[in-house]
């Protein structure tokens, strides 16, 4: 303005130093108009995303604008009234200080839009998936289709591609870190390989699910990427952010590998395939809760067969069928290991054909024993029946005493209980020993009347059910009273093992 009216102190001033001055002031002029469309944009622009309405301090910012504005105006008028040549000298200092305002309202506000675009992309997934009429348009959502058109790597061709190859197609979407592991990939990649599996029009997408960066963070997903025949995305940063937090809170993933199965249409017909799949293998395709329910209501299904399989225990199923006596054990305590071994090895010297295994450090067997709990709570079937039940137990007797013991003739249960009583019964083997074969009686019949008088019925039952995000029990009735059980949530940190 001043110069538009001609004044001469701004005009003809040959003061290079007033110059230098009027050139800051001008400066800090603008920086204040910018900082006020700052504060009016987003005054605007959080009208509809109240939630936000407090990122930017507006009472503060406005007083602070206005602050600016006065000293703008009285270090103008001392320049153009040339009474003091001191005059403007604090003007680059107050004018540091002006930007750093602004710097800092224009960092909130940028991280404003930032916030606002997600919530609108958050909004939109939801509704996506929550009502999605076509699996390519879900999965779209999954990555920035923008930043690469192409985001599907071919595993077997070794090729780029678009997500319309999907369409018209049920997808099991693998979503997983890179903790992938050796068996889980083993049992997908069979399943992969079985002709029934694309003739029925499947295919398997791995979503990774990685927070971390750098060089070795690259190279694992490579590596990992490399060993899957089925289509995964190109990169990981690839995988938008916001559908990741929608993975997190509808489908419930945490760290553990899931499988999700979509239909052709996007709708989900199975949030989480990963514990059937691993249970059963391609005895569960195609993959849908209605399968696991009718493979669980077999008849004469057996909890122990289901949950001990060669590749955990190498011919254990031969063990089975000629009906060796098996004992599968597991304990915190090395003491108490110690104790059932060498009770096993007097009896085995004895003679006593028994198989045993120590499982206390069997990932293969903790992860089996959580799928089979989480395949049946998935069913929403009758927690009361015997292979849940004995299921659990197993489960109650490790988390809660700290050890168990299963002892069993061929697939027939003899013993299901805590460490702390089966290991008595071990170290008084000396004593009991003479009555096998007495009166017809067999071993594990002795072992039985041995166990039942040295039980003692614990003054509370209790029941632990791993950490099933979404599928956690409403309630449960007592097996040894008509009570109904107390729910009582109790957080646990393992340290990484079992």
């Amino acid at each position: 303005m001043a110069t538009l009216k001609g004044l001469p102190a701004i005009t003809k001033s040959s003061d290079p130093q007033k110059i230098h001055v009027f050139s800051a002031l001008n400066e800090m002029i603008k920086t204040t108009l910018n900082m006020t469309q700052c504060i009016v944009d987003f005054e605007h622009a959080s009208k509809d995303v109240p939630e936000l309405s407090t990122m930017i301090d507006v009472a503060s910012s406005v007083y602070q604008i206005i602050i600016s504005i006065l000293a703008c105006s009285i270090q103008f008028t001392c320049l153009i009234s040339m009474v003091d040549d001191n005059k403007g000298k604090d003007l680059p200092t107050f004018a540091r200080k002006v930007n750093m305002i602004h710097h800092n309202i224009k960092r909130h506000y940028e991280d404003f839009l930032q916030k606002k675009e997600e919530i609108k992309e958050y909004q939109r997934l939801q509704r996506l998936f929550n009502a999605p009429t076509d699996n390519v348009e879900l999965i779209k959502a999954l990555f920035y289709i923008k930043d690469n058109p192409q985001p599907l790597f071919i595993g077997s061709k070794k090729t780029k591609d678009k997500v319309e190859l999907l369409r018209r197609k049920n997808v099991l979407l693998l979503i997983s870190d890179l903790n992938l592991t050796p068996p889980d990939l083993s049992i997908l990649i069979k399943i992969y390989n079985e002709r029934k599996f694309h003739e029925e029009r499947y295919e398997i997408v791995w979503v990774p699910i990685i927070e971390q960066e750098g060089e070795d963070v690259i190279k694992q997903f490579q590596n990992l990427q490399l060993q899957m025949p089925w289509y995964s995305v190109q990169s990981p940063t690839l995988i938008n952010r916001v559908a990741i937090r929608i993975i997190k809170e509808k489908w419930h993933f945490r760290q553990d590998t899931m499988v999700t199965v979509l239909d052709p249409q996007g709708k989900v017909s199975n949030q989480n395939a990963m514990s059937m799949i691993r249970v059963w293998g391609w005895d569960a395709f195609p993959f849908t809760s209605a399968v696991a329910r009718d493979i669980l209501e077999r008849p004469g299904i057996s909890w122990f067969k289901l949950l001990v399989t060669d590749f955990i225990f190498p011919k254990i199923q031969e063990a089975i069928k000629t009906e060796k006596y098996i004992f599968l054990y597991g304990a915190e305590e090395p003491k108490v290991i110690k104790e059932i071994e060498e009770s096993l090895k007097k009896m085995i010297e004895d003679g006593v054909s028994i198989i045993a295994s120590n499982v206390t450090k069997s990932q293969l067997f903790w992860t089996r024993l959580e799928s089979c709990i989480l395949s049946k709570l998935q069913t929403r079937a009758d927690l009361h029946e015997p292979l849940m039940q004995d299921i659990l137990r197993l489960y109650t007797n490790f988390k809660k005493d700290g050890g168990f013991a299963v002892f069993t003739k061929g697939s027939r249960v003899v013993i299901n209980e805590s460490h702390v009583h089966v290991t008595k019964v071990l170290v008084q083997y000396e004593t009991w020993k003479k009555h096998v074969n007495v009166n017809g009686k067999t071993f594990d019949m002795v072992f039985r009347e041995q166990f039942d008088r040295v039980y003692v019925l614990p003054r509370c039952h209790q029941f632990y059910v791993p950490n099933m995000v979404g599928y956690t029990p409403e309630d449960m009735k007592c097996p040894v009273c008509p009570r109904m059980m107390n729910n009582i949530v109790n957080f646990e940190c393992c340290h990484g093992a079992h």
